[in-house]
């Protein structure tokens, strides 16, 4: 017999739990918040996949590849994302406005989160 692979649960339109899975330890916390935003940032960009690069990361992992204390990784509201064939700049853009207050851009990816006040970098 076949086993799925664990956190394989449809949670929305175009994710998959395990999307948003600690890598190191498996487990998943997720504001739906961030849900519904990827959800319409998706939409907004003509569909094209969202790829979860980084979605909730435990204490430990989020220590071991150096987040920040506090990362709102920890909280499941944050993730890092890519968009294949799409600029990580021309990403951001949409994202911004989408709605997301924490807009960190990098060369390969984006991060977004969904805390109270407007922030944004470049890493």
């Amino acid at each position: 017999m076949l086993r799925s692979p664990k956190n394989q649960i449809r949670i929305s339109k175009n994710f998959l739990l395990f999307e948003f899975q600690c890598p190191c330890c498996k487990r998943v916390l997720l504001d739906f918040r961030l849900l519904d935003m990827l959800e319409i940032l998706r939409k907004r960009i003509g569909d094209k996949p969202v790829i979860i690069n980084s979605g909730y990361r435990c204490p430990k992992y989020n220590e071991e590849v150096g987040g920040v204390p506090g990362s709102y990784h920890l909280y499941g509201m944050a993730c890092d994302i890519r968009v294949p064939g799409m600029e990580p700049g021309k990403l951001i853009q949409y994202a911004h406005d989408v709605g997301f207050f924490g807009l960190g851009l990098y060369q390969t990816f984006c991060h977004l989160d969904i805390r109270h006040k407007y922030t944004s970098w470049e890493g």
